[in-house]
């Protein structure tokens, strides 16, 4: 007993609080992970429109304390396949539904932000619907793309065949848009919101117009991803009546898409930037229709529980850092605090108690021979040897006890005690 209190630091208290810290760092590694401050979002080719959706993300998280990085793909790269690569850092981006089967990794939406329409331009003054681009020569994207499937579904619903049209591979849109600007081809189909920058130098380029689609409701009913949407006239420019006369067109929704196991604050934190750009109105959408949450992609966890209005109260009242610190704190560093401060002061009760068990187990023995004596004395003396004997026995086990300095008065009381039934023994005895 004494050996273990002098070791009781190194035995009791330090391990306490090792086990302490390790809990603390276990919590805040796994439990309570507090959230990352930079976050990059790949925004594919640097002329395009999804750029200037990230710089505006990156500049509304700023104001959340989150560093937003930009990553562009000059070689032609899918933001999609960034995400989908555990190597690559981009851990959020922007797609189109179209790109939801191609999804081969990891990756979930945050919400519908947006309406990017499938585009057709022409040069050709006598082309007015799909079925007279027979026999020219068609930008679309390079083989397989999903502009080049949308494209190819296009020009089916206008009882045409890939065969019917020359295809021309142009992996980027600006340069599809120069070679129609140039007359390198004669039509380009494109799928892009409308503040992309070969969306908005067509719409309003000389010579250039646009393309409907016939029976669109038709083909959206084949093609779920694909949804119609009516450009009526002049809504892209009023006073040059950009389009000349209503156009229908097919669309697909804009996802904010996330990496799985991303940070859930940063999600939230997104979402919420989401909500701060996308809900003012345009002419594609009206006001407050997006953040949307009926995606092509799987809907992320965080995301369904933000649709339905769930949220940690802390961010409510604190900003995106603080909040996550201050969840650590109360959630997990408090309780294992209060747990420390509890077994620290419960070590020297334990001390107490098995003091307290080994004293009260003496003072048991001396009860039973107290009693013993007084029967004995009346009833046969002679066996009051053999309680002496014990009491002998007894005094020498507590007088080798090694009890701790703050117990010295006890002991010395139980050996008084012992000493006293001794004497009262003798005396029985010698009647």
């Amino acid at each position: 007993m004494l050996l273990l209190y002098r070791r009781r630091w190194g035995l009791f208290y330090l391990p306490v609080l090792a086990v302490s810290g390790l809990m603390v760092a276990v919590a805040a590694g796994a439990w309570f992970p507090l959230p990352p401050t930079t976050v990059t979002i790949a925004a594919g080719l640097p002329d395009g429109g999804n750029m200037q959706m990230a710089l505006r993300y990156r500049d509304e998280l700023a104001q959340r304390g989150i560093r937003a990085e930009v990553a562009t793909t000059p070689a032609g790269g899918d933001p999609l396949q960034w995400l989908s690569d555990a190597n690559n850092p981009a851990q959020a981006g922007f797609a189109h539904g179209l790109l939801a089967p191609d999804s081969p990794g990891p990756v979930q939406a945050l919400a519908v932000i947006g309406k990017q329409p499938v585009w057709v331009f022409t040069h050709q003054t006598g082309v007015i619907n799909l079925q007279l681009l027979r026999g020219l020569k068609v930008a679309a994207g390079p083989r397989g793309s999903a502009t080049r499937r949308a494209a190819s579904m296009l020009l089916a619903q206008a009882q045409l065949k890939d065969a019917d049209v020359t295809w021309v591979d142009s992996p980027q849109a600006m340069a599809a848009a120069n070679d129609l600007l140039e007359q390198r081809v004669d039509a380009m189909v494109a799928i892009a919101s409308a503040d992309a920058p070969a969306v908005r130098l067509l719409a309003r380029s000389p010579g250039i117009s646009m393309l409907g689609v016939d029976r669109a409701n038709a083909l959206a009913a084949r093609e779920p991803r694909l949804r119609p949407i009516v450009l009526s006239q002049g809504t892209i420019e009023l006073r040059g009546d950009v389009p000349p006369r209503d156009l229908t067109l097919l669309y697909a929704a804009t996802h904010l898409l996330a990496r799985e196991g991303m940070h859930p604050a940063l999600q939230r934190a997104l979402l919420d930037t989401a909500a701060d750009i996308h809900a003012s109105p345009s002419f594609l959408q009206r006001q407050a229709e997006f953040p949307d949450f009926r995606t092509d992609f799987p809907l992320s966890p965080v995301a369904q529980r933000h649709a339905l209005g769930s949220r940690p109260w802390m961010e409510t009242v604190l900003p995106y850092w603080w909040a996550q610190l201050a969840e650590l704190l109360l959630y997990a560093v408090l309780p294992i605090m209060v747990l420390t401060v509890l077994a620290l002061f419960w070590i020297p009760h334990l001390f107490s108690f098995r003091v307290n068990s080994l004293l009260s187990h003496y003072y048991g023995e001396l009860k039973f021979i107290e009693n013993d004596m007084e029967a004995l004395a009346a009833d046969s003396p002679i066996r009051l040897r053999g309680l002496l004997g014990k009491l002998d026995t007894m005094e020498h086990e507590v007088a080798t006890l090694d009890l701790p300095d703050p117990y010295a008065d006890r002991w010395y009381t139980l050996r008084e005690h012992l000493a006293a039934a001794r004497e009262r023994l003798l005396k029985l005895r010698s009647r």
